[in-house]
């Protein structure tokens, strides 16, 4: 607990840097495995997806001792509420990359038709880039604070919120065209087949959506 004080100390924002970075290596992990999933590399997706389920493990631990450890003694520059929101939001991201890995495992590849792989691989990349955009959005707000509140970083900081929200937007329409590919076969589908990869497509964008909400969270802290 005494090295999250001292953080703490430093910045309310680095520790919930050092969780973002585990958030982040559990998403890079997760793209990683849809590579693999989408060559139809069962064992090597296999392997990645477990080590995701062990990633996120690992943040949601962090989360925890990062809970214990903070004071309401503390004298921050933002509201203690605000602090555990955000982290609540951030560690959603991974949860989310976790529950995408499981229905990776559920459904090989083998019988997902080109088109329809096609479109989860792009909602996996726009996904994990909304995720990679909120570990860069964390660590922008640590410089706003440092900075205090420097109208330069400032605008950085909502140009990073901005992109988060426009990736969340075209992934909404990947989900969509999705939705429409798979209703339209249902002739060459399975119900259990298409009831699988609609939850992947589900679960990917849900990793988008916490990654907004968490931008969200940030946008609020700073009007405050």
């Amino acid at each position: 607990m005494q090295v999250w004080n001292k953080l703490f100390a430093k910045s309310p924002f680095k520790p919930l840097i050092k969780h973002s970075e585990v958030v982040l290596n559990t998403v890079e992990t997760l793209e990683k495995a849809l590579r693999a999933w989408e060559r139809g590399d069962c064992e090597e997706m296999k392997r990645l997806a477990v080590e995701v389920d062990r990633l996120e493990d690992v943040a949601d631990r962090i989360k925890e001792e990062i809970r214990d450890s903070l004071s309401s003694k503390l004298m921050m520059a933002v509201a203690r509420e605000d602090v555990l929101i955000y982290l609540h939001m951030q560690d959603k991201v991974a949860d989310a990359a976790e529950d995408t890995a499981k229905w990776l495992l559920i459904k090989r590849p083998g019988t997902v038709p080109d088109e329809v792989k096609s479109l989860i691989i792009q909602m996996g990349v726009e996904s994990i880039k909304a995720a990679k955009l909120v570990h860069e959005a964390i660590v922008q707000m640590d410089r706003v604070i440092e900075s205090g509140f420097a109208e330069k970083e400032i605008e950085e900081e909502y140009r990073i919120i901005h992109e988060i929200e426009s990736v969340e937007s075209k992934i909404d329409g990947l989900d969509t065209e999705l939705m429409r590919k798979v209703l339209a076969m249902d002739g060459e589908l399975s119900w259990g087949d298409g009831f699988c990869i609609l939850n992947i497509a589900r679960t990917l964008s849900n990793i988008s959506d916490k990654a907004k909400d968490a931008a969200e969270r940030i946008r609020l802290m700073m009007n405050k």
